[in-house]
């Protein structure tokens, strides 16, 4: 279950965000787990972890001075 289309919206597990943006899926699990400070933001569902892509992009967008 990669990616499902709900309401307009892409939800995508930790695999799919980190391929969305090229990063390895360990970071993203990373980040997660250490609460780091830019950190995606992700949902849990029913106990898995799933994120909404266009949240995620508006985020990076947001962030973006704190990865230059």
């Amino acid at each position: 279950m990669s990616n499902e289309t709900n309401n307009n919206s892409v939800w995508t597990d930790t695999k799919g965000i980190a391929k969305h943006f090229n990063l390895n899926p360990a970071t993203i699990r990373k980040q997660r787990s250490k609460q780091i400070k830019n950190q995606l933001p992700f949902h849990k569902i029913g106990g898995s972890i799933r994120y909404n892509v266009i949240e995620c992009e508006k985020e990076v967008e947001a962030k973006k001075y704190a990865y230059k």
